[in-house]
């Protein structure tokens, strides 16, 4: 059975990792987002790390990040096998749900946000998970998060 670990923190785009912010930068660059990086609500990085057992056991990190604006959500995610990739979403176009809350958390038992809409670089509806803990900057996350998507849906 494999076993993966997640830990954030709260920080800053200051203090965020220098590969996911070229990559939130190289995204924002490439779909002519204008300043994403403004009115930054908050924003995590989460450390995964997956322990693989068997044959072809060895653990894998993964480094991720989020961030929520009044107006957007913005996420990164990479590992020493995948180069960083970011997405974008207005929150207007989405909709957000806790893992933990959904019907797949019974099967396959993991912490993070679902979320369903219309990506910035995606014409059609899709869905990406975003992996946060359930400790404090986990939850609070969620709660500022929230928040921002009721005041986005009121505009």
């Amino acid at each position: 059975m494999n076993m993966t670990s997640r830990k954030t923190r709260a920080c800053t785009l200051e203090t965020l990792d220098e590969g996911l912010k070229a990559a939130i930068r190289a995204h924002g660059t490439k779909y002519s987002l204008g300043d994403i990086e403004s009115d930054v609500l908050m924003c995590c990085e989460t450390t995964s790390v997956q322990q693989k057992n068997g044959l072809f056991g060895g653990s894998r990190t993964t480094l991720s990040a989020v961030y929520v604006t009044p107006k957007w959500l913005v996420w990164v995610d990479g590992n020493e096998r995948n180069d960083m990739g970011a997405g974008t979403a207005q929150l207007k176009h989405i909709d957000v749900r806790d893992y933990r809350k959904t019907a797949s958390y019974a099967i396959m038992p993991d912490q993070g946000l679902n979320v369903t809409g219309r990506y910035t670089d995606k014409n059609k509806t899709g869905i990406a998970f975003i992996v946060l803990d359930a400790e404090p900057d986990g939850q609070k996350f969620r709660q500022v998060l929230d928040e921002a998507l009721r005041k986005a849906s009121k505009r």
